[in-house]
């Protein structure tokens, strides 16, 4: 039975305008998105960054959080504002099955992997990664900049 856990290591995100930025490459995503509660009391927006690795999919942009509501997962407990991780995840099965039509006996290889759905004001970011850290906080004059400070 699919369940929801909430993460709550990464600082509270703001539920009006996070203005959520990722960056991606091969294998690595690294989100940032201001938060609620600044700590570093500076003139710029404070953004935490979060950093997941061993990335196979993600999806970001619809939904908002007015039709969350639609979502498949949303009746097993999304939270809004905040990062759901989907344990039993009907979605890595799924892809245990796809991937073992050409590849039998690679079901199992899903098993590692985590299922995370992070719901924002105006957009969703869902990822299928081995795992997730918080790197820190940034003032910055945007999210590309924060994540440009922790990727070097």
């Amino acid at each position: 039975m699919t369940r929801i856990k909430v993460w709550t290591e990464p600082p509270q995100m703001s539920t009006g305008a996070p203005m959520p930025t990722i960056r991606v490459d091969e294998s690595t995503l690294f989100l940032a998105y201001i938060v609620s509660e600044p700590e570093l009391n500076e003139e710029l927006e404070e953004y935490a960054v979060v950093k997941f690795e061993e990335v196979w999919q993600h999806t970001f942009g619809y939904p908002n959080d007015e039709a969350l509501g639609g979502h498949p997962l949303y009746e097993s407990g999304l939270h809004f504002y905040a990062f759901n991780e989907i344990l039993e995840s009907p979605y890595l099965a799924e892809l245990g099955r796809r991937n073992a039509k050409r590849f039998p006996g690679t079901e199992s290889d899903f098993s590692r992997l985590r299922h995370w759905l992070v719901a924002f004001h105006d957009e969703t970011l869902e990822v299928i990664a081995r795992s997730v850290k918080c790197v820190g906080r940034k003032c910055s004059a945007s999210g590309s900049e924060a994540i440009a400070f922790h990727v070097i």
